[in-house]
């Protein structure tokens, strides 16, 4: 006999009906079913008989007739894995998107003093789309003498950097052509090349987690739900069925930390663990890379010259995740006659004790010397680099000892001239966050440079909490030897007002010996705009080495959606210096110029076809109303992340239709997106309908117009979303009967009256 039963698996209904075939004590269940039920066919191949793979030792089943359910018990760990994982971490990635733009960043500045002044604008200029992103920075600057701007004064530009970039989110990497960066390691230092780079990017990708987080672990027998407690706060709540688990993705943390895994069994009995943990984001997840190709000619005199460039160099390095415990890191360096190679590592040191760095370079350079006339150095050098970071809740540490030989060169020091890298260096840090103490912090710092003398000194510092949100920062730093001994330090009080602003008061000691007092008050600009202002009043105090014993600084800021405007003065009381500033943007997109704040990342330009006076919504937020052509410009988009656009429909008139009304979009770095919601006119219209004797008709009731259906609302008002080849509106009464009333789609009707017009329903006769 066969029957159809709901099978129930360590106690949890799995919503399934399967065949089942009854032969006097055994049932046989097809290998299909039982695979359905997540036996796999390793679990099903341990039966003697494979005609009946319910008799595999530690299975038990049973039937019950009154519920017609098959009751399965299993060990738990024949069943799948499940793996659980937070909502709000079940990212996917978001296709970024360009449209085809330009855009003008500038920062115009102008200074007047007693017998000078001078006049600066910095501009941005960027060309993107499909293509990439096109973008060339630098300065024009103005000289004047004698106080006034003649024809004939000195004006020169200084062109900074041009690039093309372009990005790939499916292979996460970017390439740059021009003016570049090049990416170093902890160990390795950062050039300004003229040429080409290609590197991995997980910017572009930030659904993507690139450093490994700890895993939780366990089994259920029964059905279960599984909380996660990170250092005492609940971030994780899941349901799971019977089998073996497992927690991944948990929250964003950096440093240790100790996860509690709490289960609760259906009837209530509660079981926890607790394990620590170490989080290092500088660590690659096993199997994942990370790279960075550089080739290009050296840039020399970056602000002084406009194309002055070396010979050909080569920068690249790579990291690879080996284990969840260690990451590799290799680098070179090339240029005709230097070579370097390196290698690292990043370890940590289990689930308590931080992270530990190691890196070795080795350079050769034939012809290494300082400058031309200079004594020659060593062809051979060598450079050696350990740190250790740890993190864990109110702690901070942090360490690195570099070593170096004389004969150590890199690309930083290729060109002669350049300044040489330090012999040794050790930099030490430590921070501890006090409940009550405030935050206290220690840094020891010694460096011995190529050539001179070294230089040691040791900081101390705290931040103590006063009463409500006032606080009192001492730091003090102490020269250890050397002829720049001494000590120089600082106290300050800072006093909030809320929104009124902060005022605060402080001292300070100059390694010398001399002392500055000094007194400021400020208000910051809202980041929606509005007026900021900044004072503030320095006085030197006997034997500090300044030519006025007082000197003041003060500005005003004001910032509105389309620029922001600065202006002040600031030097000493009888020599002071006026200064005023303008930053903004001018945007093209969608044939129409827009002007704003200035862009540092990506932009948005909303579009709702020409309809104005529509507010806008940015995460939320409400940023502004479209123009009186249908746009507004949202300057301060997140690149790569999929930001909420909104429009705010009710304020529209009857006659105009949103076909929607919001949407999530992803910009690249650097460029802008035109952001179109659909706004249509409509034939629409609002009505009032009233019977034969004037009485509104009943809420509910049901209308005809034309091929559509519409129902009556409260007093009787009815909107038409479309009047198109619509003349009559027949309504059927709750008395069965019917009533007819002629429309006209005139403009006085379907253009957006605010007042209802009313119309008379006759009764057929």
């Amino acid at each position: 006999m066969t029957l159809y039963l709901a099978p129930v698996l360590n106690g949890h209904d799995t919503g399934l009906v399967i065949p089942v075939t009854m032969q006097k004590t055994r049932y046989l269940i097809s290998h299909a079913a039982l695979r359905r039920l997540g036996l796999g066919d390793h679990i099903l191949q341990r039966a003697p008989d494979p005609a009946d793979p319910l008799k595999i030792g530690a299975l038990a089943v049973r039937y019950e007739p009154a519920t017609q359910r098959l009751i399965l018990d299993v060990p738990p760990q024949w069943l799948p894995r499940q793996i659980l994982t937070r909502k709000d971490q079940q990212r996917r990635e978001a296709k970024a998107r360009a449209s085809l733009g330009a855009i003008i960043n500038y920062d115009a500045y102008a200074s007047q003093a007693a017998h000078l002044s001078s006049f600066s604008l910095w501009s941005e200029q960027r060309v993107f789309g499909h293509f990439g992103t096109l973008s060339n920075t630098g300065v024009t600057q103005f000289g004047a003498s004698g106080g006034l701007f003649r024809a004939g004064n000195d004006v020169t530009y200084r062109r900074y950097d041009t690039t093309w970039s372009y990005s790939d989110q499916t292979h996460v990497l970017t390439a740059q052509a021009g003016d570049i960066l090049t990416k170093a390691l902890a160990w390795s230092n950062t050039m300004r090349l003229g040429g080409l780079q290609i590197s991995r990017n997980f910017a572009v990708r930030p659904d993507i987690i690139t450093y490994p987080l700890p895993q939780f672990s366990g089994q259920a027998s029964v059905p279960t739900s599984v909380d996660l407690l990170i250092n005492g706060v609940q971030t994780m709540h899941n349901n799971v069925q019977p089998g073996p688990y497992s927690l991944t993705n948990i929250p964003y943390i950096n440093g240790a930390g100790e996860a509690t895994v709490v289960t609760t069994d259906a009837l209530g009995r509660k079981t926890e663990s607790s394990v620590p943990f170490y989080v290092a984001s500088t660590l690659l997840r096993p199997g994942f890379s990370d790279y960075t190709v550089s080739l290009g000619a050296q840039r020399k005199r970056y602000g002084l010259r406009d194309m002055d460039y070396g010979p050909l160099n080569l920068d690249a390095s790579y990291r690879r995740g080996i284990l969840s415990d260690l990451t590799l890191e290799s680098h070179i360096e090339g240029a005709p006659h230097l070579a370097l190679g390196g290698l690292g590592l990043l370890a940590r040191l289990g689930p308590r004790f931080g992270v530990l760095n190691l890196a070795a370079s080795l350079s050769h350079r034939p012809d290494h010397t300082d400058t031309p006339d200079t004594e020659r150095l060593p062809e051979e050098g060598h450079q050696f680099v350990a740190g250790y970071q740890y993190t864990q809740g109110h702690i901070t540490i942090s360490a690195q000892k570099i070593w170096r030989s004389q004969g150590f060169a890199d690309l930083s020091t290729y060109e002669p001239g350049f300044t040489r890298l330090p012999r040794k260096s050790l930099q030490a840090n430590a921070s501890l966050l006090l409940p009550h103490f405030g935050s206290f912090s220690v840094g020891y710092f010694d460096v011995t440079p190529s050539t001179g003398a070294r230089t040691r000194f040791a900081t101390l510092g705290d931040t103590l909490p006063l009463w409500r949100s006032v606080s009192l920062s001492l730091m003090a730093n102490r020269y250890l030897g050397g002829h720049e001994g001494g000590w120089a330090g600082y106290a300050q009080i800072v006093i909030p007002f809320g929104t009124y602003g902060t005022a605060s008061a402080g001292w300070s000691r100059q390694p010398g010996g001399g002392s500055i007092a000094q007194l400021s008050a400020s208000r910051s600009v809202s980041p929606g705009g509005g007026i900021g202002w900044n004072a503030n009043y320095q006085h030197a105090g006997p034997g500090n080495q300044t030519s006025a014993p007082g000197s003041m600084q003060a500005s005003l800021t004001w910032r509105n959606r389309v620029t922001q405007l600065q202006g002040g003065l600031y030097g000493p009381l009888n020599d002071t210096t006026r200064w005023a500033e303008a930053q903004g943007s001018l945007a093209v997109m969608d044939h129409a110029v827009f002007a704003g704040n200035r862009v540092s990342d990506a932009f948005a330009v909303i579009s709702t076809d020409g309809v104005p006076n529509i507010p806008v919504r940015y995460e939320n937020q409400i940023v502004g109303r479209t123009d009186k052509n249908g746009h507004l410009l949202v300057p301060y988009a997140i690149s790569y992340y999929p930001a909420k656009y909104e429009i705010d429909t009710l304020s529209l008139s009857p006659d105009l239709q949103a076909r929607q009304v919001e949407r999530r979009v992803a910009i690249q770095y650097g460029s802008g997106y035109l952001v179109h919601f659909p706004v249509r006119h409509t034939s629409a219209a609002l009505f009032r309908l009233n019977d034969g004797k004037g009485t509104p008709l009943p809420v509910g009731t049901r209308v005809k117009a034309g091929h559509d259906v519409i129902y009556v609302g409260w007093g009787g008002l009815t909107y038409v979303p479309d009047l198109t080849g619509v003349d009559r509106l027949t309504a059927f009464l709750a008395s069965g009967k019917t009533c007819a009333v002629k429309i006209s789609s005139s403009p006085a009707v379907t253009k957006g009256m605010r007042r209802p017009t009313p119309l008379f329903c006759r009764q057929k006769s």
